[in-house]
């Protein structure tokens, strides 16, 4: 059955650019404010971690919806929660912000993250502190990304296929997981599910051009579908199912595993 959801869509995302831009020059301060937010760690950490090292890549959508105060703060506590657990891992993190390609990116955080210490409640201990370095320097680059990606766009295709990078130069002894924080909104050709009418069988034909990235056997969660922040309307249910629909599609068509969340933190 056909939705007609162009309506909704274009009230969060049907800004002219220059609106748009001068908009989101006072966003930066926003990043700044909330430095002080970091939750309180717990006293010991226990995540599972993987056999081999882990990588984690998050991908932030940079879009108009994604830089909402609101749906700021929610992405910014789940990423907190990823930088805890490679932090207790000792792997690698990267966050990359982009918007409606993967050349429109910006690499808003690298680096190895561990500590050290002669026991692992020693090296736990040191853990807090460690992650909320790690978050000033994330939202550093977060508000630097601010003035770098575009904001004018989104396409799903391009996060997908900036976590095929990651995953083309990944080591033999390292694991993948890639976590996509977008409300999957692509609104570009030519995979743009920002038109009236669109059935699910049609989303989930655009999808199809997802075959040609290859991120088989990679853990992949895509979260915050279909989520808006509080400023601009709730899209309607019927078109959160068809935007789930077609995200799931974008990405099982890359052969990774997938699960897909409307909700930032499970």
């Amino acid at each position: 059955m056909a939705t007609n959801f162009s309506a909704t869509c274009a009230l969060h995302k049907g800004y002219s650019a220059q609106k748009l831009r001068s908009l989101f020059v006072v966003l930066p301060m926003l990043l700044f404010a909330l430095a002080g937010c970091d939750s309180k760690a717990p006293v010991s950490f226990n995540y599972q971690c993987p056999e081999n090292n882990l990588v984690q890549l998050d991908l932030i959508d940079l879009s108009s919806s994604g830089r909402s105060k609101d749906i700021l703060d929610e992405r910014l506590k789940a990423i907190q929660l990823d930088v805890e657990r490679v932090t207790d891992c000792e792997g690698t993190f990267t966050v990359v912000a982009w918007s409606v390609s993967s050349s429109a990116s910006f690499t808003v955080f690298q680096g190895a993250l561990s500590t050290t210490g002669a026991t692992e409640i020693g090296r736990d201990r040191k853990i807090p502190k460690a992650v909320a370095q790690t978050m000033v320097e994330v939202r550093a680059g977060l508000t630097e990304a601010f003035a770098k990606v575009d904001p004018v766009g989104s396409d799903l295709f391009g996060a997908l296929s900036l976590a095929e990078d990651q995953n083309k130069i990944l080591g033999q002894n390292e694991n993948l997981e890639i976590n996509i924080f977008t409300d999957a909104i692509t609104n570009v050709p030519p995979g743009s599910v920002n038109e009236p009418g669109l059935s699910e069988d049609q989303v989930i034909k655009l999808a199809e051009r997802a075959t040609q990235i290859d991120l088989r056997d990679v853990q992949i969660k895509l979260i915050g579908i279909g989520k808006t922040g509080v400023e601009v309307p709730q899209p309607p249910q019927e078109y959160i199912l068809l935007l789930r629909s077609y995200a799931e599609a974008m990405c099982k068509n890359t052969r990774a595993k997938c699960v897909t969340l409307t909700a930032v933190i499970e």
